[in-house]
């Protein structure tokens, strides 16, 4: 279930307490749905809910609170606990909490598990409170986590971003998780400056706009959305941790060719398993997807539904996506994640 904040939340989760099987429900920016029936829909401000059918054995649901701001140590909890449901189990996440670390989350649950998916909820942009709920537990500040039986359900993730890198890459030289202090040894606010002539004014929709394009050690390119300037001390705050000796560079949108690249990320991604055709789908695009294309963010849709082969769709617009496989960074921004879900016949 995915919904605006706007509704009485406290009553929403109050009333989906009779009902015996698993929720999992998040605050949004945004609600999407498609099916054979009802077409290919993009809301706002909806409740919108999808009911599977599903063996009951395959599937095992948690909600926790964060305790004393130990990020790593929840998610390795998130971990053991999926360990002790399943022998080979994945993992289907949405963390609430505007201030919640995603990033020490997600590394403490690969310690032990490789494949996990999910996002950040959402708060239709008024970045104040975002929220997860199970019918039993409504939180603002925690996780709710669905383990999942590989042995069961087959399970098929992919991730595209709409963004493409310009001009030199720089270093960052100074960085504590989501901080970035200097770049090129030069505070980090100047080389947003020098390329956009931003404000904190301009923030987070800026930021959002025209993210930083990091490139860890390993190769790994992935992207984060500045969210706040600090004129003070010089730093840069952003949506996910930037390490120190990473290569960046200032990001543009490739506009109406993202639709294109979603696709090519799901085709490649099903080009590995032969056969495969998903039950259902879920997908997590960022919110900046929507601001991005406008109008035209359901063509986006129509696009991944097509190639999902028309399985029913659910999803949300997001503050931050998760995709995971072995041992690559799994927290996103300006990303879109889909993931593909088969039960074993």
């Amino acid at each position: 279930i995915y919904t605006s904040v706007s509704y009485d939340l406290e009553q929403l989760n109050l009333r989906l307490q009779k009902y015996t099987f698993l929720i999992i429900g998040a605050t949004t920016v945004g609600e999407i749905y498609a099916d054979n029936l009802n077409g290919v829909n993009t809301k706002d401000k909806s409740i919108t809910c999808m009911l599977l059918n599903i063996n009951a054995l395959a599937l095992a649901l948690t909600v926790k609170n964060i305790e004393d701001n130990n990020f790593y140590n929840l998610g390795k909890e998130i971990a053991k606990w999926s360990k002790e449901q399943f022998e080979d189990p994945a993992i289907i996440t949405i963390t609430a909490g505007l201030y919640f670390d995603n990033d020490s989350y997600i590394k403490g649950i690969q310690t032990n598990i490789n494949y996990l998916f999910g996002a950040a909820a959402g708060d239709d942009r008024a970045f104040q409170n975002t929220f997860v709920f199970s019918g039993k537990k409504l939180i603002s500040s925690g996780v709710i986590a669905l383990a999942i039986d590989r042995d069961k359900i087959d399970i098929v993730g992919s991730r595209g971003f709409g963004w493409s890198g310009i001009g030199t890459q720089r270093i960052v030289t100074k960085a504590k998780k989501n901080i970035v202090y200097t770049i090129d040894d030069k505070p980090a606010i100047n080389f947003y400056k020098n390329y956009l002539h931003i404000t904190q004014e301009d923030m987070p929709d800026m930021g959002a706009d025209f993210p930083l394009e990091v490139q860890l050690n390993n190769g790994q390119i992935l992207y984060r959305a500045a969210i706040h300037i600090n004129e003070k001390d010089g730093s840069l705050l952003f949506a996910g941790h930037v390490p120190e000796n990473s290569k960046v560079r200032i990001s543009a949108p490739i506009g109406e060719m993202v639709i294109e690249h979603i696709q090519k990320s799901i085709q490649t991604s099903l080009r590995s398993h032969h056969q495969f055709k998903a039950d259902f789908t879920l997908i997590f695009p960022c919110a900046a997807h929507k601001k991005l294309l406008g109008t035209y963010s359901i063509k986006e849709i129509e696009a991944v539904y097509n190639a999902v082969q028309q399985s029913p769709l659910i999803g949300f617009y997001a503050y931050g996506e998760i995709a995971s496989s072995l041992d690559s960074n799994a927290f996103h921004n300006e990303t879109f994640v889909t993931v593909q879900l088969s039960e074993k016949k």
